[in-house]
């Protein structure tokens, strides 16, 4: 029999997401501004302001308008404002329940507050959709699990993350931690 445990000692990353959840928006030139923002994590109070601008100066339609609250949560997140950037996920789940970014990324706000059990069905539900990222799903729930004390599962998900995008070293520093020990009396 295999067991799993993670190593000693060894502290749970802090995870950004900046990078990894943006949505794409193809709308005009602030949405562009936002998306670009997120995607690099650059969180800063200009940023987040061509966020705002965009939501209510551009028309956008209403698939970019959600990645626009995406983005714009995203940036909230990096800059630590988590009551902000669970409204802007919600408001973007509630312009388009499919965006699958919407749903990791509120997923990762929890996972940060290590509530991997709330974070469980956000991941579920992003998968189910395709997110942009899927190693970064993967990863997550991966995180979630070993919140929840799942580690076969946990170490399931770390190595498809790794699987997916082998060059992603996140996944391979998570995988690092674990001893994946036989049982010779089984």
């Amino acid at each position: 029999m295999k067991s799993l445990t993670p190593a000693a000692g060894v502290a749970l990353l802090v995870i950004s997401s900046a990078g990894n959840g943006a949505a794409l928006t193809l709308g005009g030139p602030l949405s562009q501004s936002c998306y670009e923002a997120a995607l690099s994590g650059d969180a800063t109070h200009f940023t987040v302001q061509s966020c705002d601008r965009s939501l209510t100066e551009e028309a956008l339609t209403q698939r970019d308008r959600a990645a626009t609250f995406v983005n714009r949560g995203v940036l909230q997140m990096l800059k630590g404002a988590r009551g902000e950037a669970d409204s802007d996920f919600d408001s973007a789940i509630k312009l388009d329940h499919n965006l699958a970014d919407a749903w990791l990324n509120k997923a990762f706000l929890r996972l940060r507050d290590d509530r991997g059990g709330e974070a469980l069905p956000l991941i579920e539900e992003s998968i189910k959709l395709g997110p942009q990222r899927k190693a970064l799903a993967y990863f997550a729930r991966g995180l979630a699990y070993e919140d929840v004390g799942d580690l076969n599962a946990a170490y399931a998900d770390l190595r498809r993350a790794h699987d997916l995008e082998p060059n992603w070293s996140l996944p391979a520093q998570y995988l690092a931690r674990y001893q994946v020990v036989r049982n010779p009396s089984r």
